[in-house]
C-alpha cells in the first residue's frame, strides 16, 4: 500500500455525505462533456509507477474487501525528469518549426523517424473522411507535448500532501479523414502515438497497439470520443489518446464572422472547456486576436485565465499562444474559416486531487501541425502487408472501456464513468464519477475457484452480507438468481441501512460459471445517490466474462494472460436478476 494511504477508510463509515463533499450534486454552468481528461495526457499513468493509485481526495472512502462466499459459506473476512535549463521556445518559433516539420514529404518525415515505417505498417487505411471544416481531403496531423512540474496528493489531515516532480514527453503523428458529414466523425490512422512519463526518477513509457491504430472519434458536445469499430481502448489508451486542443476542436477557435485586424473575439465557454480537456468553465475565458494576414495566411493570438474543474474539484489553466489559418478577403474585413494549419501554446495548470486522480501542478508547451495529404498507393500496400488481427472482438461504442483482471481471471467491457483506483492481485476497485460527481464506489474481486460446481444459495450470501455490516445492516430489499446464456449462475443481493448517521446501499453479486470460476462484485452508494446510479450495477456485470476452461488455465498463469484472444463484448441484454 502507498505510504501516503497507510489506512483504508470504509465507505459505509466515513463522514456524512461524502459524495456530496467530494463533488457533491453542484455543477458549473457550463460544460463540455469530458470523462476527466487531463491536460499532461498520460499524468494518471504516474500513479502505476508506485505500484498503485498515487493518492484521491483527503478522506476518501474505500469499501471493505467483498463478501466472499466460499464452499460452506461459514466464514466471511472483513477488511474493516530533470527539468533542462533550456528555456521553453516562443510559440510562434514552435508553429513555424510545426509546419515546416507537417510539410514535409512521408518520405523525409519518416527517415527523421526510424521507426516510423514499422508504425505505418501496423497501421491501416484510413477510410473516405473528412477533418473538421468538412472537407473531404486527408490530413496529416502531428502534435508534440512536453510536460515538466509536479504531480501531488494528500497524506492525511494536518500533514504535506506526497509530491513528485513530473515530466511528459508525448508525441503523436496521424492521417485524419473524414465523411463530410454534419456529425463530424473522423477516422484516424496512427503512424505513433507514445508518451514516456518520468516521476522522480521512474520512467514509463506508453504505446498505442498495433491493433488499434485506426480509430473512430466523433464528437459528443466538445469532447472527442475514440472508439474502435470492432473493440473496445483500454483506460491507458484512452487517457494516452486524449489531449488538449484536439484537431477535432480547432475550428472553434477561429469567429463566425469577418474580422480585421486587431479585433478580439471570445472563444465559447463550452468550447474552451473541450479544448482544455475540463469539464466546467466557471470563470474568466479563452480570447483570440488577429495579428496580422500575410499571403492569405492569418496569425492569431490566444490568452486566457480560466476557472474551471476537472473530475469535480477546481483547475486554474493560464493559457498563451498562436495559431495560424488561411484567411480571405470578406466585407467587413477578412473571413477565418479554412481550417487552422498550425498551433503553438504554453498552458500553467493546476488542478487540485480528485476522487479519481492525483493533482498537478504543471507547464506544458503543445504544437500541433496540420498538413493537406493525399491517399497513395504506398498507404494501401503498408496496410495490406500489415496483417495485424485486432485483439478484442465486438462491435466497438464510444463511451466504454476495456479491462481484463492482470492475472486473467476475468475480463469486462465497462462504463467510462468507472474509473479504476485500484488494481491488482487482490481486485479491482473503481468509482463511478458521473459530471464530477462520486456517485458511488465498487470491489470486484476473483474468489478461489470452487471445488465443486454448486453456486452459493441466496440464503447463504444474504447470512453472510448481514453478518459482515454487522450493526450497519437494516434491511434486505431484494434477492435473486439468474443463469445467463454463457451459463454464469448469479445472485445478487441488494441490503440497507445506515452507517454514521446516513442511509446507504449495499448490493453484492456473485458470479459462478459452469467450472467453478467465482467472482464477486461489490458496489456501495448512499440511498439518496440511487436514482442517479441507476442500473449502473447491472451493466457492470453484465460486462463481466469469466473465462472459459481452454482459456483460463492455471490461475497463476500470467503468460497466458499475455497471449490469450481478448473477446470481450457488451451483452446484447442484460441478464442480471
Amino acid at each position: 500500500m502507498p505510504p501516503w494511504r497507510d489506512e483504508k477508510k470504509e465507505l459505509a463509515g466515513h463522514s456524512g455525505g461524502w459524495a456530496n463533499k467530494h463533488g457533491g450534486e453542484g455543477q458549473m454552468a457550463v460544460t463540455s462533456m469530458s470523462r476527466g481528461r487531463s491536460l499532461a495526457v498520460v499524468l494518471l499513468t504516474a500513479a502505476s509507477l508506485a505500484g498503485g493509485p498515487l493518492a484521491w481526495a483527503d478522506e476518501e472512502p474505500v469499501v471493505d474487501s467483498p463478501v466472499t462466499v466460499d464452499e460452506t459459506i461459514d466464514e466471511v473476512p472483513k477488511d474493516g525528469p530533470d527539468v533542462g535549463d533550456e528555456p521553453p521556445a516562443e510559440p510562434q518559433a514552435e508553429a513555424a518549426q510545426a509546419a515546416q516539420d507537417s510539410g514535409d514529404s512521408d518520405e523525409s518525415a519518416d527517415a527523421e523517424n526510424p521507426g516510423a515505417d514499422a508504425a505505418t505498417e501496423a497501421s491501416g487505411e484510413p477510410s473516405d473522411a473528412t477533418v473538421s471544416d468538412a472537407s473531404v481531403q486527408s490530413h496529416r496531423v502531428r502534435i508534440k507535448l512536453d510536460v515538466t512540474g509536479e504531480i501531488f496528493a494528500p497524506a492525511g489531515r494536518d500533514v504535506p500532501p506526497v509530491r513528485r516532480p513530473i515530466a511528459v514527453d508525448a508525441r503523436f503523428d496521424f492521417v485524419q479523414t473524414g465523411t463530410g458529414e454534419p456529425s463530424r466523425n473522423v477516422t484516424r490512422r496512427y503512424r505513433d502515438a507514445a508518451a514516456d512519463v518520468r516521476v522522480d526518477d521512474a520512467v514509463r513509457a506508453a504505446r498505442l497497439p498495433n491493433d488499434v491504430r485506426e480509430l473512430r472519434v466523433s464528437l459528443e458536445g466538445a469532447t472527442p470520443m475514440p472508439s474502435l469499430e470492432t473493440g473496445f481502448l483500454t483506460r491507458e489508451e484512452l487517457d494516452l489518446l486524449e489531449t488538449p486542443f484536439d484537431p477535432l476542436l480547432l475550428d472553434q477557435l477561429l469567429p463566425a464572422k469577418p474580422v480585421a485586424i486587431g479585433d478580439s473575439w471570445t472563444v465559447a465557454a463550452d468550447a474552451a472547456a473541450g479544448l482544455l480537456a475540463i469539464d466546467t468553465v466557471e470563470s474568466g475565458g479563452l480570447d483570440a486576436k488577429l495579428i496580422e494576414v500575410v499571403d492569405g495566411r492569418a496569425t492569431v493570438k490566444l490568452s486566457g485565465i480560466i476557472d474551471g474543474a476537472a473530475d469535480g474539484v477546481p483547475t486554474h489553466v493560464v493559457v498563451e499562444g498562436t495559431c495560424a489559418t488561411a484567411a480571405s478577403d470578406a466585407e467587413g474585413g477578412v473571413r477565418l474559416g479554412m481550417g487552422i494549419t498550425n498551433l503553438a501554446v504554453t498552458l500553467q495548470e493546476r488542478r487540485e486531487a480528485s476522487h479519481v486522480a492525483p493533482g498537478f501542478d504543471i507547464e506544458a508547451r503543445l504544437t500541433v501541425a496540420l498538413a493537406t495529404v493525399e491517399r497513395d498507393g504506398a498507404d494501401v500496400a503498408a496496410a495490406e502487408q500489415s496483417g495485424v488481427e485486432s485483439r478484442r472482438r465486438g462491435a466497438g461504442k464510444p463511451g466504454f472501456v476495456w479491462h481484463r483482471d492482470v492475472a486473467g481471471r476475468y475480463e469486462l467491457v465497462h462504463d467510462a464513468r468507472w474509473r479504476a483506483i485500484e488494481d491488482g492481485p487482490d481486485g479491482l476497485v473503481m468509482r463511478f464519477v458521473d459530471r464530477g460527481a462520486l456517485v458511488a464506489q465498487c470491489s470486484i474481486t476473483a474468489l478461489p475457484r470452487a471445488p465443486s460446481q454448486s453456486p452459493p444459495t441466496i440464503a447463504e450470501v444474504e447470512r453472510d452480507l448481514e453478518r459482515s455490516l454487522a450493526g450497519q445492516f437494516s434491511r434486505f430489499e431484494h434477492s435473486s438468481e439468474a443463469t445467463r446464456s454463457d451459463g454464469v449462475r448469479l445472485v445478487r443481493v441488494v441490503a440497507t441501512g445506515r452507517a454514521d448517521g446516513l442511509p446507504f446501499r449495499w448490493i453484492h453479486t456473485v458470479l459462478t460459471d459452469e467450472t467453478g470460476h467465482r467472482l464477486v462484485v461489490s458496489s456501495t452508494l448512499e440511498q439518496s445517490l440511487e436514482k442517479r446510479f441507476g442500473t449502473s450495477d447491472r451493466e457492470l456485470v453484465d460486462g463481466i466474462r469469466l473465462p472459459a476452461e481452454a482459456e483460463s488455465g492455471p490461475e497463476t498463469a500470467e503468460d497466458d494472460r499475455l497471449t490469450s484472444g481478448r473477446q470481450a463484448r457488451l451483452p446484447q441484454e442484460s441478464r442480471t436478476p
